[in-house]
C-alpha cells in the first residue's frame, strides 16, 4: 500500500544530550557535578527536549524524581514496576520502539544508557564543563574522533549565574 506513514519513512533523529567535565565526568551521589551552578545548561536541556522523548535509566530517573513536562519519559529498568509519568521498558531498543510519531529522541543518561547508546545515535549534543570534578563517580564514554565529527562549538564565560566556562557542541557520526 502506498500510503506508509511519514514517520515509517523518515529516521528519528536519536541523540544523546550530556554535560561533562575536563574528564567526561557526569554525575556523582546521584546528581550533577555542578549541582545546579550552571543554570544555562539546564534551560539549553529543556529548551531541546521539550516537546520531545527522553530516555533514561532507573538512576537517572531517581535522581530527577518527577517526569519531565512536555516530554515523553521512558525509563530503562530491569524493574518491572509502574512508575506514574514515565513508560518502563527492559532495554534500549524497546524504549526507541515506544517513542511517540514526530518525536526526536534523546538519551539522557546516566553513564551506563549512555554507553549502550554510542553505537544507535546520530549526533552527541555535549555541554562541555571547562573544571574537573574529583568527586565524579560517573563518566560519559570518551568520543572517538574517528566515528564522530564536532559540526559546531558555541563557547560560554562564566557570569553571575554560571559558575564555569562551557561550551555547547554538537558531535555527529561520520
Amino acid at each position: 500500500m502506498v500510503l506508509l506513514s511519514v514517520c515509517a519513512i523518515i529516521k528519528l533523529m536519536k541523540t544523546i544530550i550530556v554535560a561533562y567535565d575536563k574528564h567526561f565526568g557526569i554525575g556523582a551521589n546521584n546528581d550533577l557535578l555542578w549541582q545546579r551552578d550552571l543554570p544555562a545548561d539546564l534551560k539549553h536541556f529543556k529548551d531541546i527536549t521539550t516537546g520531545n522523548a527522553i530516555i533514561m535509566g532507573f538512576n537517572t530517573y531517581r535522581s530527577i524524581g518527577r517526569p519531565l513536562p512536555g516530554r515523553q519519559n521512558i525509563v530503562i529498568s530491569d524493574r518491572k514496576e509502574l512508575i506514574e509519568g514515565f513508560e518502563v521498558v527492559g532495554n534500549l531498543q524497546e524504549a526507541y520502539e515506544i517513542v511517540g510519531p514526530d518525536k526526536e529522541i534523546f538519551v539522557i543518561g546516566g553513564g551506563q544508557i549512555y554507553a549502550l547508546a554510542m553505537d544507535t545515535v546520530d549526533r552527541i549534543l555535549a555541554t562541555e564543563v571547562d573544571a574537573i570534578f574529583d568527586q565524579a563517580t560517573i563518566f560519559f564514554p570518551e568520543i572517538d574522533l574517528a566515528k564522530w565529527r564536532e559540526i559546531s562549538r558555541e563557547k560560554h564565560l562564566a557570569d553571575e549565574l554560571n559558575l564555569y566556562n562551557y561550551d555547547f557542541v554538537t558531535y555527529e557520526r561520520r
